[in-house]
This record gives structure tokens, C-alpha cells and sequence, in this order.
């Protein structure tokens, strides 16, 4: 999951307007499990589809905090300060914690036609647009340099169902490896799907594999993977495992816990930034909800609870929006920003903290740290609606926050 030792780091992306194992693993899976409903009108901009879950909208008075002139579509920090962002304006990339920006869209390709977003690490990144030409064509664009030159070629063949769909998920294991999730829009009553691409040469081709559901998927390596069902909250939840590169896949289930029943989970993939695989499964029963971080060591035939993490009110946006720094170090940020729990040591240790400077009542997504302590640089995507008066004229505002503290103190980034 490293690249010449450098720190893996993606997102997967909400697009503005959205174990049982025959593999044997010598180290520990993470599973953060958490009460959520997870609406499907989401995206995902690469590693962590930026994530990818439903993204929560606060609503507040004219007088809150955030303020922003553009629509920020996904942000992630990468290794220490540098980071990326994407508004509907520009991708645009960072080395001093949003203090200055350069632009680096792709040439040729709009920032409003991005689909997904992934950077394995400083240098390597991918982007998955709709081609100028052609909406149904899907291209992407490869860049090894950080974002100073690009190459773009097409993925797959034209598809009129692409055309109608914005949603996109990236992840590549290795400079090598990688895959992408093309999701396909479809009519009412009918669950979306998705189309699976892999390629094996840093995206010079690119080869159309048959997948179960749509939905994000995150590789541990050019074999194993796991894909989370996009269509939750709509058919029996579960999530995936893969062993040979997605060209098959097992499903998954876990154990709810107690007053919680298997069809009332959700199962998505936050960003992670190392090594350790990262599944979010959530259950609300509408009167109560419950967050925790669960872990295995047994490739998913057992999980253990490690710690609880905030989680939000039910038949509400319940899930935390979470980021695991290391194998053993997981950050989660309350629905509304109003709480961070800081768990180290696999869940020896866990802290809480009220944090500062977040927009009152404004929805949060986009988690990412880029260490552990109180000196942990780290970013946050809040998400409110303004309105006045009897909330008439409301406008939903995006807008980036930072933290260089641990996630103590925040202040707002300007974003190209």
C-alpha cells in the first residue's frame, strides 16, 4: 500500500448535487461499524470516496461560520501538509496546508466533469472525468509528476448510461494496480450498478471485470480487495472480498450489535492512509444507534470491538465520518462536527475532544489526518445550509477546514 515509502492517500468523493475470508492475512482488518442510513446520491473522488457516504447537511442562520464562494466538491490531505482539493472551479494542490494553491486540472478536462479523484501519494494520481466530446465516454487522466503534466486516454467504450451519471470510484494498490467503479445511473425503483474496470499498467489499458453490486472498493494489494454494496438501504446490506483482483468476489456480512438486526446495516468504505483495510458498516433501527471501531484478526471469521465513537441521532445522518492514520491510530468526527474521538494503541486509548472553529450544525465528510498527537495536521469538508427568515432562501455552503493541532482548533481554508 506504499509507494517507495511514501504514505497511500486518497479519497473517495461526493460529487456536489451527492468475513469470513478463503484469504489468510497476516495483519489486522479494521472494521469501523456505525449506525447510519446511507442515501445513494453520492460519489466518489478517489481514495476516499473521499469517501463514500451519504454527506450530512447542516442548517443554520445567516450568522454561521462557514463562508465560501465555490462548491468544494472533495478535499484530502496526503503526506504532512500536502493535500489536495476540488471544487467545481478547479483540482487544485497544496504543500503548505492550504496557505497557497496550484492549479492542476488535467488540460482538456472541466472541473465540473471530474468523477473521481485518487493520489496514491504525492506524485501519483488519477482522475476519471466525462470526455469533452463525448458524455458518454468516460477518460482518465494519469499524472506521475504531482499534477504538472497529465495523460488522458479513454476507459472502456462509450455507454449512454454513463451519460447520466456523475459517480465515480478510484483506487490503485500500487502505481500498477488499480481499479475503477463507473456507477450507472438508473430509474426509479430500479437499484444503480456499477461498472468494474482494472488495469495492471499504471492506466495505459484498462480491462471491464463483472462485479456483484456498485459501489467503492479499497485494494490491499493487486489481489485483494474489498467493495462495499452502493445499493444499501434499498436490499439486504453486505459488503465484499476479493482474491484475485476482482474478477470474483465472496460477500460478507457482521454480527450487529445487540437490538440491531442485519438488514438494518450499512457497509461503505471511508479513506485510510496506510496499510490497514477499512470497511464502515452502520445500523440504525430508528430509535437508537450506536458507533464503534471493530477489528479482526482472523481475515473477518471474528470481530472484536475496540472502541465507541460518536454517532448521531437515528433516522438522521448517524455515521461519524472517520480516518485511520495507521494500523492502530483512528480518528472520527461526530455527523455535526460537535465531537472528535482520537483512539490509538488499537483501542487501548481513547480520547475525546470538543473541537473549535467547525461551523455550528453543519454536516461533516471528507475526514483525513495526516498524523497523531496534538501537533496532527488534518482536514475536514463541512456542509450547510444557510437560510434566513423562515428558512426561505436557503443556500447550501461548502467549505474546507483545517486543523494543525490535532483537531482541537480549526480555521477555514480558502479553496481555489
Amino acid at each position: 500500500m506504499q509507494l517507495a515509502g511514501l504514505t497511500r492517500r486518497g479519497l473517495q468523493y461526493i460529487p456536489a448535487r451527492g468475513m469470513r475470508s478463503s484469504v489468510r492475512r497476516s495483519r489486522p482488518l479494521l472494521l469501523i461499524a456505525t449506525a447510519l442510513t446511507l442515501a445513494l446520491a453520492v460519489a466518489a473522488c478517489g481514495s476516499r470516496a473521499a469517501s463514500l457516504r451519504a454527506r450530512a447537511t447542516g442548517s443554520v442562520g445567516a450568522s454561521a461560520q462557514a463562508s465560501s464562494s465555490v462548491t468544494i466538491r472533495a478535499a484530502h490531505l496526503i503526506q504532512g501538509t500536502t493535500g489536495w482539493a476540488l471544487s467545481d472551479d478547479a483540482l487544485s494542490l497544496t504543500s503548505n496546508g492550504g496557505q497557497s494553491w496550484t492549479g492542476i486540472t488535467p488540460p482538456g478536462v472541466s472541473a465540473g466533469a471530474i468523477r473521481g479523484v485518487y493520489f496514491l501519494d504525492t506524485q501519483h494520481g488519477w482522475v476519471v472525468s466525462s470526455s469533452a466530446s463525448d458524455p458518454d465516454q468516460l477518460e482518465v487522466s494519469v499524472t506521475t509528476d504531482g499534477g504538472t503534466s497529465w495523460s488522458t486516454s479513454a476507459l472502456g467504450s462509450p455507454d449512454p448510461s454513463f451519460g447520466n451519471s456523475d459517480l465515480a470510484y478510484v483506487d490503485f494498490a500500487d502505481s500498477q494496480h488499480g481499479w475503477v467503479v463507473a456507477m450507472i445511473a438508473s430509474s426509479a425503483g430500479i437499484l444503480p450498478q456499477g461498472v468494474l474496470f482494472q488495469t495492471t499498467d499504471d492506466g495505459a489499458t484498462w480491462q471491464k471485470l463483472q462485479m456483484p453490486v456498485g459501489g467503492p472498493v479499497e485494494f490491499v494489494n493487486a489481489t485483494t480487495g474489498w467493495l462495499a454494496d452502493g445499493n444499501q438501504g434499498e436490499a439486504a446490506p453486505r459488503f465484499y472480498i476479493t482474491s484475485d483482483g476482482g474478477q470474483s468476489w465472496t460477500p460478507e456480512t457482521v454480527t450487529p450489535p445487540t437490538g440491531f438486526t442485519q438488514d438494518q446495516a450499512t457497509y461503505t468504505i471511508p479513506s485510510f492512509t496506510t496499510s490497514a483495510d477499512v470497511v464502515l458498516a452502520a445500523f440504525d433501527n430508528g430509535s437508537s444507534a450506536s458507533a464503534g471501531f471493530y477489528q479482526t484478526n482472523d481475515a473477518g471469521t471474528t470481530w472484536q470491538q475496540k472502541a465507541t465513537v460518536p454517532a448521531g441521532k437515528p433516522e438522521g445522518d448517524v455515521s461519524p465520518s472517520t480516518a485511520v492514520v495507521n494500523p492502530i491510530s483512528w480518528m472520527a468526527v461526530s455527523p455535526y462536527g460537535t465531537s472528535i474521538m482520537a483512539v490509538t494503541q488499537n483501542g487501548a486509548s481513547q480520547s475525546s475532544m470538543s473541537p473549535t472553529g467547525l461551523p455550528a450544525n453543519s454536516g461533516i465528510s471528507d475526514v483525513s489526518f495526516t498524523g497523531t498527537g496534538s501537533t496532527a495536521a488534518g482536514w475536514v469538508v463541512s456542509n450547510t445550509n444557510q437560510c434566513t427568515g423562515k428558512k426561505t432562501g436557503c443556500t447550501e455552503v461548502t467549505a474546507l477546514f483545517g486543523t494543525t493541532d490535532g483537531g482541537t482548533h480549526w480555521a477555514q481554508l480558502s479553496v481555489p
